[in-house]
């Protein structure tokens, strides 16, 4: 988590300052593509900020109300965030770039502009840069596509996207200064400003369906459950793994549920010992993945083989 703490910092920093030379751009520019870029930034710190909140909430301790903890707040936070990427940065730039298509006004374009773009280009370039570190860290050796599969931290993954989109809408809105100095046409700004608005549409939507999915309760990845089955596997008490079912209530906590059947020569008393010994390794084994009191173990009767199973084996 300390890797997503420090591209959410990092990020909110950045879009805060760039917000500001955006707005004091479009003031004297005119510019639908740069008004749509002060909002887009404005979201975006918005955005970072609702992201550490989030991760602060997660970190609090279970209590009477919420036992499993509150891990899920990273999820909530996170689908707000892409609510406000698609209101506030993305259908607000496709309502300026209409309104400039409607009601045109002379604008400036100057020198000022593109130094504004420039710098913001920078200050986004070392964001996701400092996103990226923070995300091949935590990755290891798996590839970007299986990280994205596999993680169940909405938070680097969303800086990643948001500064990636903020690059290209950059660069959208430079195209769009420039052909309107060049054309005296303002429609070149205006289809600047729509294609930045859907470019963050189409960001919110994909980070709302992830949140969305980890939302409702998502299993844990696959590597998890092998290193589960693992250790069940290994322990003689154990006769068969009956089923297995996980969710994650947390970018780092889940939720793991056994249907087990023990030897059956075992006691009552042996069953809860080797219940017990059994939650313990699987705590070891999942680090700070999960905890003792997150692992529920059920003793459960093998399931009846069927007459013609019963036949062979006789």
């Amino acid at each position: 988590m300390e890797e997503s703490r420090t591209a959410v910092i990092a990020a909110l920093l950045g879009n805060a300052a760039l917000a500001l030379l955006k707005g004091t751009s479009a003031a004297f520019t005119g510019s639908a593509a740069m008004l749509a870029e002060t909002f887009h930034s404005i979201a975006d710190t918005g955005n970072q900020t609702l992201l550490f909140l989030g991760m602060r909430l997660a970190r609090r301790p279970p209590d009477e109300a919420h036992p499993f903890g509150h891990g899920k707040n990273v999820y909530f936070w996170s689908f707000v965030v892409s609510m406000m990427l698609f209101t506030l940065g993305g259908a607000f730039s496709i309502w300026e770039a209409v309104r400039h298509y409607l009601h045109p006004f002379e604008k400036t374009p100057t020198i000022w502009a593109y130094g504004v773009l420039a710098g913001s280009f920078v200050f986004e370039s070392i964001s996701l840069a400092v996103a990226v570190h923070g995300l091949r860290r935590h990755a290891g050796s798996r590839s970007l596509r299986q990280y994205w599969r596999d993680s169940r931290d909405p938070t680097l993954v969303t800086v990643l996207m948001e500064d990636s989109a903020a690059l290209v809408a950059l660069l959208i809105a430079a195209a769009g200064l420039w052909l309107t100095q060049t054309t005296g046409d303002g429609i070149w700004d205006a289809a600047a400003s729509g294609l930045i608005g859907l470019l963050l549409i189409t960001v919110a939507i994909v980070l709302a369906v992830e949140s969305h999915s980890l939302l409702i309760g998502e299993r844990a990845p696959a590597w998890i459950e092998r290193a589960i089955r693992e250790v069940v596997a290994s322990e003689t008490a154990v006769t068969r793994l009956v089923e297995l079912h996980t969710m994650h209530l947390g970018p780092r906590a889940v939720l793991i549920v056994l249907g087990v059947t023990f030897d059956g020569h075992l006691s009552a008393d042996g069953v809860g010992e080797a219940v017990t010994q059994l939650q313990r390794r699987l705590a070891e084994r999942l680090g700070d993945l999960t905890t003792e009191r997150l692992i529920v173990i059920e003793p459960t009767p093998a399931p009846a083989r069927r007459p013609a199973e019963a036949a062979r084996a006789g």
